[in-house]
């Protein structure tokens, strides 16, 4: 069999109008999980808002590259069907599912902490 031709994009469709291009925040859901041999279930996935780099494809892989927007390291989120891993007996690749967009001007944890600040503070006493 021969292997398939690595194709590389710098834009990601993740919706009938949203569009992920290098630079942009977002945050997924979903991963791999691994299951033991007794049966336990472990998440193994990845949790936090990404910056987007790349989408690749090679046959029915999929995945994106991605960068910790608070960190910095790499991360390679599955996007292609669920399976179990070719390496890792017990692991199951199961896609990452982009649930949105962050906005760039302004990360989440910024706005929530700029609404308790302003509704919290009471006007400045003046003096006479």
């Amino acid at each position: 069999m021969a292997k398939r031709k690595l194709k590389q994009f710098d834009e990601y469709q993740y919706g009938p109008r949203r569009l992920l291009r290098p630079g942009d925040r977002f945050r997924v859901k979903g991963g791999p999980i691994y299951t033991t041999d007794d049966g336990e279930k472990i998440p193994m996935y990845e949790r936090g808002v990404f910056v987007f780099q790349k989408y690749y494809e090679q046959g029915a892989k999929r995945w994106i590259e991605a960068y910790r927007a608070d960190k910095g390291g790499m991360a390679v989120l599955w996007m292609g069907r669920s399976m179990p891993s070719p390496h890792v007996p017990g692991l199951r690749r199961r896609p990452y599912r982009v649930t949105r967009k962050l906005r760039a001007d302004r990360p989440s944890t910024q706005r929530r902490s700029r609404r308790r600040n302003s509704k919290a503070a009471s006007p400045t006493p003046t003096r006479a």
